[in-house]
């Protein structure tokens, strides 16, 4: 066991033996880390999962019909994805039957 953390154990070690820095060095440190603006994040956009607006819902579709429009939706180079396919054309039919 006393191998498999032996690293670990010197990595610690080495640390501690580190001089602390100065005043004048953490004060530069702190003038020159940026802070992400306001309202921006870090890393991906949220996406539909994470909105309050969308719901996960399960549909059985033929793995054919599946298979022809999503490559037809790549083809096409369609600004749509394939849930946002179903949402127009779902608020179509909505739309002619209400």
């Amino acid at each position: 066991m006393a191998k498999k953390f032996g690293a670990l154990a010197e990595f610690r070690q080495a640390q501690s033996n580190a001089p602390e820095p100065s005043a004048e060095t953490t004060s530069v440190q702190a003038e020159t880390s940026t802070a992400p603006e306001p309202g921006k994040g870090r890393g991906r956009p949220t996406g539909k999962r994470s909105n309050p607006d969308f719901e996960p819902t399960t549909v059985l579709l033929r793995k054919q019909t599946k298979r022809k429009a999503s490559r037809l939706l790549e083809d096409t180079d369609s600004a749509y994805d394939f849930s946002e396919l179903i949402e127009t054309l779902l608020g179509q039919w909505i739309s002619k039957h209400s």
